[in-house]
């Protein structure tokens, strides 16, 4: 082996070539060390009690490679066993190598069992309290198994204000069953936020399942509030073994009181009462718009206004309504607020779809929100501009929809194939019948061309519009509808004004079906009776264009 090695040398011409070999080699072996940690299963015990001491190391390594003697002062211990474990999940390789031993401590009082160290690993050094045998029975070593904290965000805070309260249970043993209560307190609203998050620490060389939970807590009324703590109980397994089961022992922990201030509001407050130490008020349209005081749009188009509010620690319930007046000049169409919490946030997301209903200047109004910043304790507002549209009509449904006019002859040409039969001569008189004969010939044909693609164009028009709005009826699009019916109704207008009650049930029906659906109640929208009524308005249109067909323009 050292022959190749020596071989493999020479060939490198360059040492700089060698010496970056080397550290390409051991950069791996320096990043992927590996992770000592030691853990006991008591770190509260009685003189010589045994409990039990473990270490391991996410690697393959030599069972020798530990040297427990340095816990011969204080501690005695048995022979250590050793075991090792390989495993293979998800393309990675992993090993792992656990020394166990029971430890017993010789003296009473504060030891501590000194790191170990494996390879260019050691674990962290774990005190232990030692007690006399007397001392045992008491609430002590139960209390190290199983602890409940809590915590808030402040303890000073205003009437209508909520503040987060967070509990924690470190689970040391083992627990068949287990609840925890919620925090209560005189003048306080109490709910749960989320799910309750878990995961495994180690303390003081302890090895604990975390439960965390959160509560929102709002308070009601002014004065001193005293939390009364979260209570655990749950039933412990002790003394089992590969022979028993143990016994059941009950478990009971209750987190610390904690006493809060509540200030009232202010007397020289003006408007809704809202606390909170940040409140965020934005908005948006679509189509998107760079120039809120100038905004040209049509008649029938609609516009989607989404109000986003954001408000720090304040409950859901307590989120304010949001009224917009509109003018009478638009049609408004409201969707169900949406709701939601976030970092913190009480977040209410609401959108109207605003539809122009005639032409001119108009005015969207403003939100103004008034609240109490409890950080400087001083009122504010947060505002969103409303918006200036200036509507006119569609000049593309007028002209691309539109039924042209029908070309006719003069009446002129008429008038004069009737009369020139008068005239005196009769040669000439058969002369000029005969061309005006030809003209009026020539006429009619030209007429009847004029006809037949007019119609043409017409009755593709109409259909074209009215699959795109049948389309959109089916689909429930209720936007695309709107839209669609508008030009159609202008395009319909002169069989629409013969027919005055159909026109009327039309409209209701389009309106009908646009506050069912963004009204805040879950009701559904029948299509049918609108696409019947179209199916009249077609047959309407049929009947008049009936006539006009090319046998009806032949000279008899």
């Amino acid at each position: 082996m050292s022959v190749n090695k020596s071989n493999w040398i020479k060939k490198c011409r360059s040492p700089w070539l060698l010496l970056l070999t080397m550290f390409i080699t051991l950069l791996p072996l320096q990043a992927i060390a590996a992770q000592a940690e030691a853990t006991v299963s008591k770190n509260v015990v009685a003189v010589n009690q045994v409990f039990r001491l473990s270490i391991s190391v996410d690697t393959a390594i030599n069972p020798d490679s530990i040297d427990f003697s340095v816990l011969s002062p204080n501690f005695a211990y048995g022979q250590p066993n050793a075991s090792s474990s390989t495993s293979f999940i998800n393309g990675a390789l992993s090993r792992n190598t656990t020394w166990t031993l029971a430890v017993a401590a010789k003296n009473v009082g504060t030891t501590t069992i000194p790191a170990f160290k494996i390879g260019s690993s050691q674990t962290t050094p774990i005190t232990i309290t030692v007690l006399k045998g007397s001392q045992t029975n008491n609430s002590e070593t139960d209390q190290t198994n199983v602890r409940v904290t809590a915590e808030i965000d402040k303890n000073i805070l205003y009437v209508g204000e909520s503040i987060n309260y967070r509990v924690k249970i470190f689970i040391g043993e083992q627990l068949s069953q287990a609840s925890l209560s919620a925090p209560s307190g005189d003048g306080l609203t109490v709910s749960q936020v989320g799910q309750d998050a878990q995961h495994n620490i180690v303390q003081n060389g302890r090895r604990y399942l975390v439960i965390t939970r959160n509560y929102q807590l709002t308070a009601e009324k002014a004065g001193k509030i005293i939390i009364q703590g979260s209570k655990f109980n749950g039933s412990a397994v002790r003394g089992a073994n590969g022979f028993n089961s143990g016994i059941t022992v009950p478990v009971n922990e209750d987190a610390r009181n904690i006493t809060i201030n509540i200030k009232p509001k202010p007397t020289a407050y003006k408007g809704l009462w809202l606390p909170t130490s940040d409140l965020q008020l934005q908005q948006t349209w679509q189509p998107q718009v760079s120039n809120l005081n100038d905004v040209t749009t049509k008649v029938g188009e609609p516009i989607t206004r989404t109000i986003t509010l954001r408000i720090k620690d304040v409950a859901q319930s307590n989120m304010p309504n949001v009224n917009l007046t509109y003018p009478d000049t638009v049609r408004i169409y409201n969707e169900k607020p949406e709701y939601r919490t976030e970092n913190g946030y009480s977040v209410m997301t609401l959108k109207q779809v605003i539809i122009p209903r005639q032409t001119g200047k108009v005015t969207l109004p403003p939100l103004t929100i008034n609240w109490w910043n409890t950080t400087t304790e001083k009122q504010q507002r947060s505002e969103i501009k409303g918006l200036t549209l200036n509507v006119i009509t569609d000049p593309t449904a007028n002209n691309q929809f539109s039924s042209p006019a029908i070309i006719t002859p003069p009446a002129a040409t008429i008038h004069s194939a009737k009369t020139i039969t008068a005239a005196g001569i009769w040669p000439w008189t058969t002369l000029i019948f005969a061309l005006l004969w030809l003209i009026t010939l020539v006429l009619l044909i030209k007429k009847r061309q004029q006809t037949v693609i007019t119609t043409t164009v017409t009755a593709t028009q109409t259909t074209d519009i009215t699959s795109m709005l049948e389309a959109a009826i089916n689909a429930n699009e209720p936007i695309k509808v709107q839209t669609y019916y508008q030009q159609w109704r202008q395009q319909q207008y002169s069989t629409l004004t013969t027919q005055p009650q159909l026109l009327q049930q039309l409209d209701n029906e389009v309106q009908a079906m646009m506050a069912t659906h963004y009204s805040p109640l879950d009701s559904a929208w029948n299509n049918q009776t609108l696409l019947a009524l179209l199916t009249q308005v077609k047959q309407l249109t049929a009947t008049k264009k009936a006539p006009m067909t090319l046998s009806s323009l032949d000279p008899q």
